[in-house]
This record gives structure tokens, sequence and C-alpha cells, in this order.
């Protein structure tokens, strides 16, 4: 399996394709440096949009993470308007998104259970980045990291989640499988092969 994929369907979202490749070299370069003793994707949510943040500069975009920004209310008792924050805003010379990010820690020796859960957290990226009022595209976000409970994780269980991946609703797919990415165990003894970014166009995607 390569150490790297990326494929993008959407012709909206296709100007990301660089963004997405530098995705992938920083999460290599990332583990490479920490000789696989270290991963970035086993954090958090904040940790995973640093990675593509620093990714979106290294590419010759923008980006800032966290900012404020106004947002649409979802329920009665809010204002029309309110202030919040959105998770990234990346932009070149002709083009801006704004993403909303999750994470999904997901077996990778259950893949049912792995689907369903990374559905769950699309629809939440989703709906959050509907909530951006801003008129640049608005995306969700999801980042896949599955694990290897107690073992490493073997080529044929990596190989049946990335095609598994392929077949979710996405305007975007990346994954990396850094070499050294099984090294070494989580603090809980797991071991997280690859790392994959799910990017769907929440406005073209309400239906979904």
């Amino acid at each position: 399996m390569n150490n790297g994929h990326v494929q993008i369907p959407c012709a909206a979202v296709r100007p990301l394709e660089p963004v997405l490749y530098s995705w992938i070299a920083c999460t290599h370069r990332y583990v490479d440096i920490w000789d696989g003793n270290d991963l970035p994707y086993w954090y958090n949510e904040q940790a995973n949009v640093s990675i593509l943040a620093g990714a979106a500069w290294k590419a010759d975009w923008t980006a800032i993470e966290e900012y404020q920004i106004n947002k649409v209310a979802t329920e009665a008792s809010e204002n029309a308007s309110l202030i919040g924050r959105n998770d990234l805003y990346v932009a070149d010379d002709n083009h801006g998104f704004c993403i909303e990010a999750k994470v999904a820690y997901v077996p990778i020796n259950n893949v049912p259970y792995a689907r369903d859960r990374i559905i769950e957290r699309c629809r939440l990226a989703k709906a959050d980045a509907l909530r951006v009022d801003y008129h640049d595209p608005k995306l969700g976000a999801v980042f896949i990291a599955p694990y290897s409970p107690g073992c490493v994780a073997t080529p044929g269980q990596i190989l049946e989640f990335a095609k598994m991946l392929q077949t979710l609703p996405h305007d975007a797919l990346a994954w990396a499988c850094p070499i050294d990415a099984q090294k070494t165990p989580s603090h809980d003894n797991k071991h997280y092969p690859m790392i994959a970014l799910l990017l769907v166009n929440a406005e073209t995607s309400k239906q979904s």
C-alpha cells in the first residue's frame, strides 16, 4: 500500500490538492523527526488541525486557526448571529475555505463500527461548518485515526480499512501511512498505522 494517497472527486475542492499533498509530507516529516516514537495524529483535534494549517503554509497558502467569526444560530433561544470560532481558514490568491474539524479514533479491526463512527463525525463536522457565517466555501473535515489494540495492524487490515474509506461519501480524501507509525504504541497500548483526512463541502452535502 502506498505511503500516501489523495483523491478529489469534487471540482470545487480540487484547489486544495497541493495542501493535501503537503499534509501528507508534513505528517511523514513529523514522524521521521521523532523516529516513530511520537505521532501527531494520536493527539486531539487541535493537534491534527495544526498539521493541516502548517501544510497549507508549506504549500504557499495561508492559514489561521481558532479565529473569531460570526456564526448562525441553531436554536430559537440564540441570537440570529453570534460570535464563535472557526477551526481553520485556509486561502491562496484565488480560493478560500472555512473548515470545521472533528477527529474519529476507530478500531481498525472493526470496519463496520468504524464506518458508522466516521459517518457520524462527518455529520457533526458538516453541521458545524454550516454555522459559519462567511461567503467562502465551508468544509467539514474528519481526521480519521484507526488503531489496532495491543498489537501491530497487519497490511491486510490497513488495506481493508483504506478500501472502506473510499466508499464513504466525500469531496476529498487523503491519507498518510508513515513507515515507522507502528514502531511505538500509544500510552494505552494502541498502534496507529495511518491517518486519513476526509473533506465534505457542507453546502452541497446538506441532504446527505
